[in-house]
């Protein structure tokens, strides 16, 4: 099924040229790791901010911005997790080397410089990487649907706004992405020799999300629970190796953390974790239905889902614990009122509007001066980084 890993290559790439390549939001944040394992060896950005390492990968100016912070143990550490950076090394080693090759005038041509060059080697990879998960998932998928079926399906998962629109981002999402579909490959494919192998080193990838963002350390013991049940006839009482593939890296990422922030969860929880049981009644709503950031909005093809379980709950059951323990999380994360918000976000939707008005329900009366003090003075717009 590799027809259906070329085209949404094809049509992601495609997308990216008709704009500049850019490196924005935290993605510098993430390449700027990448340059200082390259060039000192050392998770220590200090200098790299100084020196304004930025403009090696088409961020010229780059800020700290809180991306990074003094840790326990002297050194400036990244606030992000450093999985992605050492997913890409390679990449963006090589695409360090690549950028050295064109002459100026060439790349004025194209609107790009060294930098903007290295960075779009870098995207070019993360597309590749989401393409070859897709094309996993439906060689895995024609053991339950005919071959053009598969395809088909996964060429509409794959063009859809919530995988197109991250695909050439250098986000941990990517990364995620293309283990989930190692996972779906390896459930919907007949069982063949060497699984128990293949499912103990799948086990140790999933392990390793968490090393991408803390986000998905729920979300992957439910994919590894999803695998294990499609393959318990096989491994029998030999499920306790793949669990402990599953649990190694987690120990190493929260011993190191430990180390660093004093908390197993590394820089981005040390003032806690940003949940809430009060944000989880606003955040179930709006995730869905945000006109602008719920997944039914940014997606509507994601609509068919609930009837999809309908039809095939009795094989597909197993799958509904992954997806609740990403998106019952995301739905209680405190700093935004929906939950982890989607790429659009700041939209007034129908779920927004519902969680205004219950809070206004429930606010108690106010002083009418200090409401008109209040609404007098010039608003001020502050940009909103979420911490996790």
């Amino acid at each position: 099924m590799r027809w259906a890993g070329v085209v949404v290559f094809l049509f992601v790439w495609t997308l990216t040229t008709h704009g500049k390549y850019s490196a924005a939001g935290d993605e510098p944040h993430y390449l700027i790791i990448d340059q200082s394992l390259l060039a000192d060896g050392d998770l220590d950005l200090d200098n790299n901010y100084r020196h304004d390492d930025g403009r090696l990968f088409g961020h010229s100016g780059l800020e700290v911005e809180g991306h990074a912070v003094t840790s326990r143990v002297g050194p400036f550490r990244p606030f992000h997790n450093i999985g992605l950076p050492l997913v890409i090394l390679p990449a963006y080693a090589a695409a360090r080397a690549l950028s050295t090759i064109p002459g100026d005038s060439l790349l004025r041509r194209f609107r790009m410089d060294r930098g903007l060059f290295t960075y779009s080697i870098v995207s070019l990879f993360l597309t590749g990487l989401t393409a070859l998960g897709l094309a996993l998932t439906a060689s895995g998928l024609r053991a339950a649907v005919a071959p053009r079926t598969a395809g088909a399906l996964v060429v509409l998962a794959g063009i859809s706004p919530p995988i197109a629109s991250q695909a050439f981002l250098v986000f941990p999402e990517v990364v995620a992405l293309f283990v989930t579909c190692l996972v779906v490959w390896f459930t919907t494919r007949r069982a063949a020799e060497g699984d128990e192998r293949r499912l103990a080193w799948l086990a140790l990838a999933l392990g390793a999300l968490p090393w991408m963002h803390p986000k998905f350390t729920l979300y992957a013991a439910g994919l590894l629970f999803a695998a294990l049940y499609a393959r318990r006839d096989t491994i029998g009482r030999r499920f306790w190796f793949p669990i402990a593939a599953f649990v190694a890296p987690q120990v190493v990422l929260a011993l190191w953390t430990w180390r660093e922030w004093g908390t197993p969860w590394g820089a981005q929880a040390v003032n806690g974790l940003p949940f809430s049981v009060h944000a989880l009644g606003s955040g179930l709503p709006g995730l869905l239905i945000d006109r602008q950031s719920g997944v039914l909005a940014y997606a509507p093809i994601y609509a068919v889902v609930p009837a999809c379980f309908a039809l095939t709950w009795k094989r597909t059951w197993p799958w509904a614990v992954p997806l609740a323990l990403l998106y019952l999380p995301s739905a209680a994360f405190m700093e935004w009122w929906g939950g982890f918000a989607t790429p659009a976000r700041g939209g007034r939707g129908p779920g927004d509007s519902a969680a205004r008005h219950r809070r206004r329900r429930l606010a108690a009366p106010e002083d009418p001066v200090a409401v008109g003090r209040r609404q007098s003075r010039p608003r001020v717009a502050r940009p909103r980084r979420t911490g996790f």
